[in-house]
């Protein structure tokens, strides 16, 4: 070999080493920017992890991903997603804290080892985002139920509900119908007495009584009759069990579940909720489905038990969640069915003691 021929190779493999440094850096460059991007994107998003999972795959899918799918239960209620293509490369992660919980796979293209490098990098810059989302919103929780006492929320939410039926009482005795002296005593004669069980549910919680230990067996589709008058509510009702709840906590499920259908019934009285409640027996259990035919899809289910959330900005966003919360407390379960296409579907499961 003569020395131009060595002065040749070598100019060749430091060329080749220089273009080989400048790609990778490139490709550095340019991950590094992916990740300032899914930064600044969640950070827009007031780190909000269900919108950040649903709005993140631009960003991904121009790093190089392939695919991606995650299934995420946001306080109970489960939500997912899934993009491009999938592929036999995949990273894997399982996230849980308290009522959260994310699976997510992130797929990769078919590729050299420098690619997988910095895929592999960019994912673990992902899953840490995600990680932190989760628990900024459980310290968010958290430190909320620490600033305001959770008894203290949920008795805000009580007398809320006792306002309500208050309201509905006193408009009947404020602007009484010609005629209808009868009527007017039927209804009160329904709406009075559950005023007054409200009113001894708030009194044994401030008094930190437990309200769920006195339980007695009740037919639910009469307290459910007699809750729908309470909250001048209309409802096509079929079936009936007998179930074994302390009636405070019967009343504060109940009144959670009907009032957002409450309201809606007085802000817009041309066209109230038609409610259809059905009543089946399963082992052990009653299963109460509430709907609205009229109702409209829900953007958001995976907010409908997040506490402190509200779609109304005067709201304190805990209804659903107390719902939820004393169901659970009491051996029951509250779930929602949530289509894009369909209106939300609550199903409540009771402890049952004996069929009719």
């Amino acid at each position: 070999m003569t020395l131009t021929n060595l002065y040749l190779y070598l100019i060749l493999i430091g060329g080749t080493t220089l273009a080989v440094t400048a790609w990778l850096l490139h490709q550095a460059r340019a991950q590094s920017g992916r990740s300032r991007e899914l930064v600044r994107l969640n950070e827009a998003l007031n780190f909000d992890l269900p919108d950040f999972l649903r709005q993140c795959w631009p960003i991904l899918s121009a790093a190089g991903f392939s695919g991606i799918n995650w299934r995420l239960n946001w306080f109970g209620t489960t939500i997912s997603g899934e993009h491009g293509v999938v592929t036999s490369k995949v990273l894997e992660q399982h996230f849980e804290a308290d009522e959260i919980s994310l699976n997510i796979s992130l797929y990769s293209a078919s590729s050299g080892w420098e690619r997988r490098y910095f895929s592999r990098s960019l994912a673990e810059s992902f899953f840490l985002l995600l990680r932190m989302d989760l628990w900024i919103k459980l310290g968010s929780v958290r430190s909320t139920f620490s600033q305001a006492a959770k008894m203290t929320v949920f008795l805000q939410h009580d007398i809320k509900n006792m306002l309500q039926l208050t309201s509905l009482a006193t408009e009947q005795l404020l602007n009484p119908v010609p005629g209808q002296d009868a009527q007017l005593l039927s209804a009160l004669r329904r709406s009075v007495p559950a005023l007054r069980d409200r009113a001894q549910l708030m009194l044994k919680r401030l008094n930190q009584e437990n309200v769920i230990s006195s339980k007695k067996q009740t037919s639910i589709a009469t307290f459910l009759e007699q809750s729908l008058a309470a909250h001048e509510l209309q409802a096509e009702l079929t079936g009936d069990c007998m179930v074994e709840i302390g009636e405070p906590s019967l009343h504060s499920i109940v009144d959670n579940l009907l009032g957002n259908y409450a309201s809606q019934a007085r802000s817009q009285p041309a066209a109230p909720p038609q409610l259809v409640i059905s009543i089946t027996e399963h082992t052990n259990e009653a299963l109460i489905e509430i709907e609205d035919k009229t109702g409209t899809p829900c953007a958001w289910p995976e907010r409908l038990f997040e506490p402190f959330w509200s779609e109304h900005g005067k709201g304190r966003g805990i209804g659903l969640y107390q719902a939820r919360q004393t169901a659970h407390q009491n051996g029951g379960r509250l779930l929602v069915t949530a289509s894009p296409d369909k209106p939300l579907k609550f199903s409540l499961f009771l402890p049952q003691t004996e069929h009719l």
